[in-house]
């Protein structure tokens, strides 16, 4: 599988990130298991151009100074609250004999014969799939092919899917990813009034659990200056 590639330069720490992004350069930090912090920081529009090709499931040959090259997954991204551009992103190193678990974006692919035919309508249960494989082997997408699809109500479910060599799906086979609904059925999944108590109760609620952030990279960041 090819990699994208990305020329980046180690930085101090305590180089002022703010002045970095007026003149469009993106700090960032690079780390993983059993690696010392590195901080780092790019050309703005390089990261960019990289990063729409990749999001966070498809390596990065990650070019340090020009002397060595890294495999690197895009692990965590920082927004600027006002102008909605990237401030801070992180590097996490992958161990290519490691295999890594992630979330591939599904892409819907063909035409569905019960909406052509009967006005279904065609509904992405999940807009993405949990994958278990090594990192050369990461897709970029999940493509669903709905043609299948033949009468309303019909589903393709996880276990309808074939994944690519060397993939495994994470998810329950018994999971929905694309199924057909008629306008009746939208009508009577439409969400009901909430009651205060119900609302209060979700607003309460913890987070859902997510990865929590290497805390050596944490402390990295915390000594630059924002």
């Amino acid at each position: 599988m090819a990699t994208a590639s990305l020329t980046v330069q180690t930085r101090d720490a305590k180089t002022n990130t703010y002045n970095l992004r007026k003149v469009s350069i993106l700090p960032g930090v690079y780390y993983g298991k059993g690696i010392e912090p590195v901080s780092l920081q790019m050309d703005y529009q390089s990261f960019r151009k990289v990063f729409l090709k990749t999001g966070t499931n498809s390596l990065i040959d990650l070019n340090i100074d020009g002397k060595k090259n890294e495999k690197v997954l895009v692990h965590d991204l920082q927004y600027d609250p006002l102008k909605g551009t990237v401030s801070h992103v992180d590097f996490i190193h992958v161990n290519l004999k490691e295999e890594v678990t992630t979330h591939i974006p599904v892409v819907v692919v063909g035409v569905a014969p019960a909406v052509k035919a009967f006005g279904g309508i065609l509904n992405t249960v999940k807009h993405e799939l949990n994958v278990r494989c090594l990192p050369l082997d990461l897709p970029h997408t999940i493509e669903v092919d709905v043609a299948s699809l033949v009468d309303l109500s019909s589903s393709i479910h996880v276990s309808d899917l074939t994944p690519p060599k060397g993939v495994v799906f994470v998810d329950s086979p018994d999971d929905v990813v694309v199924t057909v609904t008629t306008a009746s059925d939208e009508a009577d999944t439409l969400p009901t009034a909430q009651t205060a108590e119900e609302a209060a109760g979700e607003a309460g609620a913890a987070p859902a659990e997510g990865a929590a952030a290497a805390p050596a990279a944490e402390e990295a960041k915390k000594e630059e200056k924002k």
